[in-house]
């Protein structure tokens, strides 16, 4: 599938990203070829998000989930995704400044982080989805949200900054120490939404051409308008926007015999995720990459490291689901199974005749 193989790339790319930002050196960074790969990483984080948003309004829709079912299949989701994103931001490092309430340990604990980035979007897309029922009528509210968040976030940002927010409100909203903030990074979980619903619609032209005339177009938009995209929220958000759509129209190009490969890779990026995360920068007490060698590395050495930490998180992430899965059918299989009190008594004529 063209999801798949997008999200595997994503999978990949953050990973990559995550460890060459931990170990390569400054002077590798001012590289030709370096600094034009940093100007495209930055689609690594929105990519993530993005795929995220496709993959779960596709399944919602596909299932014909609507209202309380909604809410009842992915409220867990939500709650583990929040769980694994303060657990792996946990400061194992400042325990004691931490429980005397030292606001700086609390603000490095409830930042958000890409994975607290798609839990609340999957929150408030969840409600979205919920409460829409049509295809169509969820396509305009995800279309609406994903222009509506980059707009309104200069204004929440100066909100926060104006002070008298809870502490984790703030750092969910804006907050300064959060890399990946609700505003405006939710913007790409409802436009990879709004993309799956769309994409399902397209019969007669392949979905990669679509993904990648989309996304060409939105760059030439800006291309024509001269200024720079980082001069707001929403010309940022449309940039990147266009970026995606380039991006994901590759990935969907790539052959569809990769998808044994990519497939598992791709269903599997909450568990890369958890697992290279405290291998390049580390965890609570425990010294990754980014502590051990710190920006040290050229090139190639840095290349290197980055695809030993994929290797050793797909290692260790795709037998971990598997098993998991397994365990879930387990429990499924073991809770719908009649007892043998629950069981109705053979018919006569079903059983053994007497043989004496």
């Amino acid at each position: 599938m063209g999801l798949d193989r997008a999200r595997a790339v994503a999978v990949v790319a953050m990973v990559m990203g995550h460890t060459l930002d931990a170990v390569l050196s400054d002077a590798a960074r001012e590289g030709p070829g370096m600094l034009a790969y940093w100007s495209l990483r930055a689609i690594t984080a929105p990519l993530f998000l993005f795929v995220a948003g496709w993959a779960f309004a596709t399944t919602v829709q596909r299932t014909g989930a609507q209202g309380v079912s909604v809410l009842r299949r992915y409220l867990p989701r939500v709650g583990v995704l929040f769980c694994w994103g303060y657990l792996l931001r946990w400061p194992g490092w400042g325990l004691p400044a931490f429980f005397a309430g030292d606001v700086a340990v609390w603000r490095h604990f409830l930042a958000f982080d890409a994975l607290h980035g798609v839990a609340g979007a999957l929150l408030l897309g969840t409600g979205v989805l919920a409460l829409l029922g049509g295809r169509a009528a969820r396509m305009g509210l995800l279309a609406a949200l994903t222009l509506l968040f980059p707009l309104v976030s200069p204004w929440v940002r100066a909100s926060v900054e104006g002070g008298g927010w809870p502490l984790a409100l703030e750092q969910a909203l804006a907050g300064k120490t959060s890399n990946f903030p609700l505003f405006p990074w939710s913007a790409y979980f409802f436009a990879g939404g709004f993309t799956g619903l769309g994409l399902a619609l397209v019969k007669r032209v392949p979905q990669w051409a679509v993904m990648l005339g989309t996304g060409t177009a939105l760059l030439a938009l800006m291309a024509l308008w001269g200024g720079d995209p980082r001069g707001s929220d929403a010309t940022l958000v449309v940039w990147r926007l266009g970026l995606l759509g380039v991006t994901a129209g590759l990935a969907m190009l790539l052959p569809s015999r990769l998808d044994g490969l990519l497939g598992p890779v791709g269903r599997a990026s909450l568990w890369v995720y958890v697992v290279h995360l405290p291998l390049a920068y580390g965890w609570s007490t425990f010294a990754g990459l980014a502590s051990r060698l710190g920006r040290s590395q050229e090139v190639l050495p840095a290349l290197g490291l980055a695809l030993g930490v994929l290797s050793v998180s797909l290692a260790l992430a795709l037998p971990a689901k598997k098993l998991y899965r397994r365990w879930r059918e387990l429990g499924r299989e073991e809770t719908s199974e009649p007892s043998a009190d629950a069981l109705p008594p053979a018919p006569a004529l079903a059983r053994e005749p007497s043989r004496r």
